[in-house]
């Protein structure tokens, strides 16, 4: 199970994080790395996380296995630009804005989870008919997807459920 942490208090991802860490996984003083592309990790640590933010809310996804986690608001537009970047099969999919939303996440979170960059990856991946492809292929990593409070998230890796969280207040 992949626990997700979320809240709408104004603090910064790397806080946030640590707050996490300390309180639910006993883990006070985490020293906190980050991958050539940003990626945060624990070297040497079985804990896995990643953060995404967005419009107010700022989430975190934490596990036992690697995970990637994107989150947008549903409030926005989507971009015509971006749009045009995803392929055929996916725009036959994307009828509505929170469509396209749907599709954004599920691939930014694979991105993350492998810990690509988008500029990089962008065009080799693929989402449709709710899976992930790499280079035409089946990525064989499941995407957890749901909306909440008007916002779609995306949850790359080895998990079938997920538990949500709310932390009303990060201390200081």
């Amino acid at each position: 199970m992949i626990e997700i942490y979320y809240t709408y208090c104004s603090v910064d991802s790397e806080k946030f994080t640590r707050y996490v860490l300390a309180r639910f996984y006993n883990l006070p003083n985490a020293e906190i790395n980050k991958t050539i592309n940003g990626k945060p990790y624990i070297k040497n640590d079985k804990v896995f996380f990643n953060a995404s933010h967005s419009k107010g809310l700022l989430a975190l996804a934490v596990g036992k296995n690697e995970v990637g986690l994107d989150v947008e608001s549903l409030s926005g537009k989507p971009r015509p630009a971006v749009l045009n970047k995803f392929t055929q099969r996916e725009k036959y999919e994307i009828v509505t804005s929170a469509d396209f939303y749907v599709h954004w996440t599920a691939r930014e979170s694979y991105i993350k989870y492998v810990a690509g960059s988008l500029a990089a990856m962008w065009r080799r991946v693929e989402f449709y008919g709710k899976e992930i492809y790499f280079l035409g292929k089946p990525a064989g990593i499941p995407v957890i997807q749901f909306t909440l409070d008007g916002y779609s998230f995306s949850v790359c890796g080895k998990y079938t459920r997920y538990n949500l969280k709310k932390i009303e207040n990060v201390p200081d």
